[in-house]
């Protein structure tokens, strides 16, 4: 393989699944996929199933060598469960179902668990619900590895302009920061006014004594809260999708990159995406979701899920030592009739640093059989193989 740009093989696998991806110095005959778990599907109109169903997380190794993670949907009220899989004995198990909800969506818990499960130093686990608890708007919450399950905030209900001062239905991961405490974002609600769904999203703190702040409203400059990382400097930065304060009359803003201090008393907007077109391109992506990834003191990798010149979504890297400019790493290829490419479409994962630190992670479509792929972006190793997962009946994608 002469282009620098890698996709690594995968089995098929017909519903979603714990899997593993080992990775050889040599070539795709090397590379080894391996199903770890399959989740039963949910049923159709109650999204209920005994063990959870959709792992639309990234999930957490324990220091017992186990895997925690959560179900969007599944359990017996449909509304996800958290689980754990041992890696040594592949035995699973459900640790905490998430409660039935009223007519007015709230329950005491939380539903639809959000992205990631994040571990803490003492080895306590951390998550958030996008929907669901006593106002319906999420929750954040904590569990132990015996499933010891704690609610720490519950966000208060929305007004009907869809606006609170917490903020609601968080979704992207939370991160455990240098002082201790937990910072995370929300994708709506707050003070200030967007597009959609009115609220923009807050920023938010809570501390060790579970203290709760929000430290930033987003606004209709800046858009909807997306993700966070914690610089090696300390400070914070990620994304922020649709800047507006009314739904355009073509596309929506691409988004913005900024920076952060924890106390949220300095914020400045790094990077503006340039606005796409009607078919949806643009020159440096649009749609940045996940978390950035800081490979060396002050440059960052991210991935953008749309855009580029294909619509197909780029990687980028983001330097402050060159403000005010994002590279380009790798343009996603135009797919044909079929949905297939060679190197996948839709970047949603996050993502992850490799050994060597090599960046790895992996598309929503795209590729051989229009169903994703695993990449790893250009790097100062390129490595060898590429395979692609089979077709399966839905690529649909809620933000």
């Amino acid at each position: 393989m002469t282009k620098r740009f890698a996709c690594f093989s995968a089995a098929a696998f017909a519903v979603a699944c714990l899997c593993s991806v080992a990775l050889a110095q040599a070539g795709a005959d090397d590379t080894k996929f391996s199903t770890l778990y399959k989740f039963d599907a949910p049923a159709a109109t109650t999204f209920t199933s005994p063990l959870g169903s959709q792992p639309d997380t990234l999930p957490a190794l324990g220091r017992d060598g186990a895997v925690y993670g959560m179900t969007s949907v599944g359990g017996k009220y449909g509304n996800g469960v958290i689980y754990r899989f041992d890696l040594q004995s592949h035995q699973y198990t459900v640790l905490h179902t998430f409660s039935a909800k009223d007519a007015n969506g709230d329950n005491e818990d939380g539903a639809t668990p959000g992205m990631a499960v994040t571990r803490g130093p003492d080895d306590v686990f951390y998550g958030m619900a996008s929907f669901g608890g006593q106002n319906g708007s999420g929750t954040v919450f904590e569990f132990t590895p015996s499933g010891k399950f704690t609610v720490l905030h519950t966000f208060s209900a929305l007004d009907a302009n869809g606006h609170n001062q917490d903020g609601a239905y968080p979704l992207r991961a939370m991160i455990i920061g240098n002082d201790g405490n937990l910072h995370g974002t929300t994708r709506t609600g707050g003070p200030n006014t967007c597009l959609f769904t009115h609220g923009c999203g807050v920023a938010w703190v809570i501390d060790g004594k579970g203290n709760f702040t929000v430290v930033h409203a987003f606004t209709a400059d800046e858009g909807h809260a997306a993700s966070l990382l914690q610089g090696i400097d300390g400070y914070l930065y990620g994304c922020a999708v649709w800047p507006a304060t009314s739904l355009p009359p073509g596309p929506l803003p691409s988004g913005i990159l900024y920076w952060m201090a924890p106390s949220g008393q300095v914020f400045q907007v790094l990077y503006r995406f340039s606005q796409t077109n009607a078919s949806g391109e643009n020159m440096d992506g649009a749609d940045c979701y996940e978390p950035l990834v800081e490979t060396r003191p002050g440059v960052f990798y991210g991935a953008a899920f749309r855009g580029g010149s294909n619509g197909n979504g780029v990687v980028f890297r983001y330097s402050l030592w060159n403000p005010g400019v994002v590279e380009v790493v790798h343009d996603f290829s135009a797919v044909n009739s079929a949905g297939q490419n060679w190197d996948g479409a839709g970047p949603g994962g996050r993502l992850a640093v490799g050994r060597h630190g090599r960046l790895y992670s992996n598309t929503e479509a795209g590729g051989e059989n229009g169903n994703g792929v695993v990449y790893s972006p250009p790097g100062r190793r390129p490595l060898r193989g590429r395979a692609h997962f089979q077709r399966n009946q839905s690529n649909n994608r809620s933000q």
